[in-house]
Formats: structure tokens, C-alpha cells, sequence
């Protein structure tokens, strides 16, 4: 098994446990207020999250990123 499919299969178990909570088909325990003004924005809060990760892993990269001269020089001939 691929971690692509592995990391899909993830995905699709959460996508299912969210959906089945948000359509009532499994008892939520939590209070009203966090299933009806919290559950229903959960992947779109994990997007965010996500995109602020992968923003913060770029910048990282261009912080860390090494000036190579002699590399430089071989690219100029």
C-alpha cells in the first residue's frame, strides 16, 4: 500500500466520521453549540491550517536557503 493510498484512506475515514456527525446518523456527545456552529466549518478551518503550514514551509525554505556561488559561475558558462 502506497502512502498516497494510505493518506487518501485517512482523509476519506474523516470525511465520513464529519459527514455522519453533521447528518445526526451517529450521536454526537458534545454540547448544541459546538456541533452547530463549530462542526460544520471543521474542513474548512483544516484548509486554512493547512495552507498557513505549507506558507510557513516555503518561507522557511527561502529563509534556509544556501547562496551557492560556485554554482553560480558554472551556470554563467
Amino acid at each position: 500500500m502506497s502512502k498516497a493510498t494510505r493518506t487518501l484512506g485517512t482523509f476519506a475515514l474523516a470525511f465520513a466520521v464529519w459527514l455522519a456527525v453533521l447528518l445526526n446518523w451517529v450521536p454526537f456527545p458534545f454540547s448544541a453549540t459546538i456541533k452547530n456552529d463549530i462542526w460544520p466549518v471543521l474542513p474548512f478551518e483544516f484548509l486554512v491550517g493547512l495552507g498557513a503550514y505549507m506558507l510557513g514551509s516555503v518561507g522557511y525554505g527561502l529563509l534556509m536557503f544556501r547562496d551557492c556561488p560556485e554554482a553560480y559561475h558554472e551556470l554563467l558558462q
